[in-house]
């Protein structure tokens, strides 16, 4: 394990800086200061985060666009979904928008579920939140309960079947990369990830007394890159990348670092991504 952590720590050296957010979703985020602006962009952009990154980012970009053709902010676009003639004109502005497996009305009932989350509880933080308890040692269950009142809330227009794609849960055995990935933005702070759900938010007036996100909480996000490289490492003997698999992962990161066992992600995910060398002496 020693050998691991020196290798790790020398690729978050060379990673983990804010000079390389644009290789990564994240980095729209970064592009907002009001603390609701970023929630709904970090929303959108980890659901989204799958397929090519060219594509990934074409699809944000789109998406942001056009919400800029109705309000000066995301925020705003997100707070009035629930106004009949408002949802109207927004399900036509993005009805030709696509992304790989989703279409514009999916982007419109996640954005619909976010201004329910926030008039309810002031943010999606602060829902999230109410579902995570400070002994939990995961966000496994927070995240069950989320994707519940998410999947239950009723709808005003027929959304079609393409949405559920976007709401996946641990208990459906999914490995969940794409909310575990917004996790790890809400619940670390540095110069990639935001931690808007952490200690000291802008947000933190709308959480539960006492409750924010820890970083020893979260998951590791299991994508291709992160997962063979997982699989490679020992990290994980399971084949198929899913829940259990995260769980394993991470279970191994706590070896090294208990209170922040996914600190190495977006590290590991630049391997990959930028055709690090250092890739295929780790994948023999």
């Amino acid at each position: 394990m020693k050998g691991i952590q020196a290798f790790l720590q020398q690729i978050e050296k060379d990673y983990q800086r804010a000079q390389l957010l644009s290789s990564d979703p994240v980095e729209f985020v970064h592009h907002y200061s009001d603390p609701w602006d970023q929630e709904a962009v970090a929303l959108l952009s980890a659901v989204l985060a799958y397929g090519q990154v060219r594509q990934i980012r074409k699809s944000i970009e789109g998406a942001l666009g056009r919400i800029s053709q109705m309000e000066e902010s995301p925020r705003r676009f997100v707070s009035r979904l629930h106004e009949p003639d408002y949802l109207k004109k927004a399900l036509q502005l993005f009805e030709p928008w696509v992304h790989r497996f989703n279409t514009g009305p999916d982007v419109i009932r996640l954005f619909q579920l976010l201004n329910l989350s926030w008039r309810n509880y002031g943010s999606l933080g602060g829902h999230f939140l109410t579902h995570l308890e400070p002994h939990h040692a995961t966000v496994e269950i927070a995240l069950n309960r989320l994707i519940q009142d998410w999947k239950g809330a009723p709808s005003d227009f027929k959304v079609p079947e393409s949405f559920h794609y976007l709401l996946t849960a641990p208990q459906d055995g999914s490995c969940c990369k794409r909310w575990c990935m917004l996790l790890r933005w809400m619940g670390r702070r540095d110069e990639v990830d935001p931690g808007l759900w952490t200690l000291d938010s802008p947000l933190q007036a709308t959480f539960p007394m006492g409750r924010t996100l820890r970083a020893s909480q979260l998951i590791m996000p299991l994508d291709t890159h992160t997962g063979r490289i997982s699989q490679s490492l020992g990290l994980t003997r399971r084949k198929s990348l899913n829940w259990k698999a995260a769980l394993d992962v991470t279970e191994s990161f706590r070896a090294i670092d208990p209170l922040d066992p996914v600190r190495y992600d977006f590290a590991l995910s630049r391997l990959g991504m930028l055709q690090d060398p250092r890739l295929e002496g780790v994948l023999k």
